[in-house]
């Protein structure tokens, strides 16, 4: 009786074994060999679906470029907020950010000398924050520069030395005030 179950276990491997080499000698089926498939067996198994005429898509709103133009006696100040203009811990212009610069300074006064400042948040070493604020300044300044060239620009950076906002309020941080730091000034005499 042991034997005979035996061979009865071994007889399944050979069999399952036979018929899976059987399997690996057919062709593979690919989308070329797949057969066609007619309308009428088609429509046996697909319902119809009604779709929406779409006459409109509401878009959330986004943030636009506002800058904050600050008059205090005899100096204006335009503040451009640099979370618009720049990615992340960078200091290239976007050509849309471009843009929005160029309308920025296009009622400055003419002939106007400007100071163009950056300023960043308290994130990062103090020294990669001034180096950061004076690209950005700088970056900024070219626009300025192709656009209006009868401005006369002096071009520099504060890093985190000059915040308007707390970049921490009772020892936690402030994402509020860091974002209202990191900014680029355009310094005027009215």
């Amino acid at each position: 009786m042991i034997r005979a179950g035996a061979v009865a276990t071994l007889a399944v491997p050979a069999i399952v074994l036979g018929a899976s080499g059987a399997i690996a000698e057919d062709d593979p089926l690919t989308v070329d060999t797949l057969p066609s498939v007619t309308d009428s067996e088609l429509s046996g198994h697909i319902d119809s679906i009604d779709i929406p005429d779409i006459r409109a898509i509401d878009i959330p709103d986004i943030d636009t470029f506002e800058p904050e133009v600050e008059e205090s006696g005899d100096e204006t100040v335009v503040s451009l907020q640099t979370d618009v203009l720049f990615r992340f811990g960078e200091a290239k212009l976007s050509s849309s950010a471009e843009d929005a610069v160029a309308e920025a300074v296009a009622g400055l006064p003419d002939d106007a000398e400007v100071e163009v400042v950056g300023h960043t948040d308290s994130i990062g070493s103090d020294a990669d924050n001034q180096k950061l604020s004076k690209k950005r300044a700088k970056a900024v300044a070219d626009v300025i520069g192709t656009e209006r060239d009868d401005l006369t620009l002096d071009v520099s950076g504060k890093g985190e030395s000059d915040p308007v906002e707390p970049n921490e309020r009772g020892g936690e941080d402030n994402p509020e005030g860091r974002e209202k730091n990191r900014r680029v000034e355009l310094r005027y005499a009215d």
